[in-house]
């Protein structure tokens, strides 16, 4: 089955220090990759990746700092600059921005798969709700709701069937890091 064939956990032998500046040239390059993927989802679904209920199909991304910690820093350039593009002005700008990256290197430090979707649903629902219920004068945790039934979708159920299929094919070591 496609779930059982793929380990789940982290390789504890193997350190990722991907994260940390400045990254190598490949490490540079996948974060370009994902960063640039992260802005076309966003800008291609504009109707439904901006507002108080956003349905960000680009999220699907945050959850690859798991695999590759230096993704996180294309994650955070590309909703940067969607956000610029498109998005509700300064708050959502930086914040936005913020709340990405932090919840990318969460998910990043994750022990296994199943934990990988966890701080981008939960940084996501509290952070990004915390401006929108703002611009939009929405109750907060109603935008908590809607965000956050959002990223589960997104992050869990899309999210979790992607790491498999990327650690399963050993995708990155394989077409990115040989």
């Amino acid at each position: 089955m496609f779930f059982k064939k793929a380990n789940n956990k982290r390789d504890k032998n193997k350190k990722d220090d991907s994260f940390k500046l400045p990254l190598s040239a490949k490490d540079a390059a996948l974060a370009s990759i994902v960063g640039a993927i992260y802005v076309v989802l966003t800008l291609g679904f504009a109707p439904i990746s901006f507002g108080p209920i956003q349905f960000r199909i680009a999220e699907i991304l945050t959850v690859l700092p798991f695999l590759r910690a230096s993704t996180a820093w294309g994650l955070f350039a590309g909703c940067l600059v969607a956000n610029i593009i498109g998005g509700l002005g300064p708050w959502d700008i930086i914040l936005g921005s913020l709340c990405t990256l932090i919840a990318a290197y969460l998910t990043s430090k994750m022990p296994n798969i199943w934990f990988a979707p966890l701080p981008p649903i939960v940084v996501n629902a509290l952070g990004v709700s915390s401006y929108l219920h703002l611009i939009f004068g929405l109750p907060y945790f109603l935008n908590v709701l809607y965000i956050g039934i959002s990223e589960f979708i997104i992050c869990f159920i899309l999210g979790i069937p992607l790491l498999y299929f990327l650690k399963k094919q050993n995708f990155l070591e394989e077409h990115i890091f040989k």
